[in-house]
């Protein structure tokens, strides 16, 4: 104990050491019950609010040092108003995944630093309850054990996020392709209206792809801004593109899809980590598609993509114009889906078909045969579910060569959400 106290005691040293006139201190340290402060979690937790303080404040300089209270980060910023820094890294601590885990002081002028109570708000509560932590740490509550499994925890759980999303996406991509009817797409029964793919080479697709997915979830995972990441999802999607061509021998299997399910992913890891609302990931997703879109008003090349050719010729953007929006039909089909009725998935689909200027429609069978499509599913969707008149449906857009690639990304893209809307519900409870 008296090793902790000391290693406090320098520590404000230090502080008092480095406070002057327009200058707030900003204090990171780690919240580790156990004795030995200084191991893999600890550092883990350390170094990633770290950069969180780095991406949040103009810190004019830092210094990082291990004591007996764990990893101490010290910020110099320059300001004159320290309770806009209060409430600033109050919002890391609350809102981050792993802000519980770690001690954020602000000092200015004075050693004793600014707490909650000066912005009327209540004191932290406990890991394991909903006292206040100092009370339970004073009273001894919890067996240590029991509080240190809750850090590890926590921890293990911020690592394995990015995992979980690339397994929403696999899940997502399975569920997609194996939907039926298929209305064109290929199916587990069906290639339907494609000549040079079938299920299992999508199931071949799929392989490739989901090791790019991880690090679509990874790059959104972190500090930087969401902006400031486009660059790197671009190459990141330029490579998974090749992967897929190479494994399904030129056959462009799921190219749209890639650039569909890798904004959501970086949204959807961008969100997750700095604790914001679901709603978040369609105002991010907005931000990286007007970068993309903005590709589609500067062509200028001769090599163009089917969809390229599409805006050129109709200026119907297609899926990246959804996604420049913010993905509006998305939005809609979450309402629709429901993971526990299959039936819904269908539904869902059919509402996206009615909705979507597929440009995979258009550039296969033109502009008058997606106005077809648009219309026999409008109708369809407004009539209850009849499988027998749906697979009527399915079977004259097969016949008619009728492919709705551009919807079965958004539905995709639906279902991705919809397992990302849970987990981000189960992480906040």
């Amino acid at each position: 104990m008296m090793d902790i106290c000391t290693a406090r005691d320098e520590r404000i040293k230090i502080i008092k050491s480095l406070l002057s006139y327009e200058k707030v201190i900003i204090s990171l340290r780690v919240n580790y019950p156990g004795p030995l402060k200084i191991n893999q979690e600890t550092l883990t937790v350390a170094n990633v609010i770290h950069e969180e303080i780095k991406q949040t404040f103009n810190v004019n300089n830092f210094r990082y040092f291990e004591s007996f209270e764990g990893p101490i980060y010290l910020y110099e910023i320059s300001s004159n108003d320290p309770l806009d820094i209060k409430k600033r890294v109050i919002a890391i601590e609350d809102n981050h995944p792993l802000g519980r885990l770690v001690d954020i002081d602000v000092y200015y002028n004075t050693i004793k630093s600014i707490s909650r109570r000066t912005l009327n708000l209540s004191p932290r509560k406990c890991f394991l309850c909903e006292n206040e932590a100092f009370r339970c740490i004073v009273e001894k509550n919890h067996s240590a054990e029991e509080v240190i499994k809750y850090f590890n925890d926590k921890v293990q759980k911020f690592l394995n996020i990015p995992l979980d999303l690339m397994e929403f996406a696999i899940q997502a991509m399975l569920y997609e392709v194996s939907l039926e009817p298929s209305f064109g797409k290929v199916s587990p029964s069906t290639s339907g209206a494609h000549q040079d793919m079938d299920y299992h080479l999508f199931l071949d697709s799929i392989s490739v792809i989901s090791k790019y997915m991880l690090k679509f979830a990874q790059l959104g995972f972190q500090s930087k801004s969401i902006n400031e990441m486009y660059d790197a999802s671009v190459e990141i999607g330029k490579a998974c593109e090749e992967a897929m061509f190479k494994k399904t021998k030129g056959v462009n299997t799921q190219k749209g899809l890639i650039f569909v399910l890798g904004l959501l992913i970086m949204s959807s890891a961008k969100v997750i980590y700095c604790g914001k609302d679901f709603s978040e990931i369609f105002t991010y997703v907005e931000m990286l598609g007007k970068q993309k879109f903005k590709e589609l008003e500067n062509l200028n090349r001769d090599n163009l993509t089917k969809g390229e050719q599409v805006y050129k010729q109709y200026n119907i953007g297609g899926v990246r114009f959804e996604a420049s929006l913010g993905f509006p039909l998305i939005q809609e089909a979450l309402k629709i889906i429901d993971l526990q009725d299959r039936t819904s998935f269908v539904k869902t689909f059919i509402y996206l078909m009615s909705k979507c200027d597929d440009t995979t429609i258009i550039s296969r069978r033109g502009l008058d045969s997606l106005n077809y499509v648009k219309q026999v599913m409008s109708r369809l969707y407004l009539e209850e579910l009849d499988f027998y008149k749906i697979q009527q449906v399915s079977e004259d857009f097969i016949h008619k060569g009728i492919n709705p690639g551009g919807s079965c990304d958004l539905l995709c893209g639906t279902i991705f959400l919809k397992l990302v809307k849970n987990y981000i519900d189960n992480i906040n409870k």
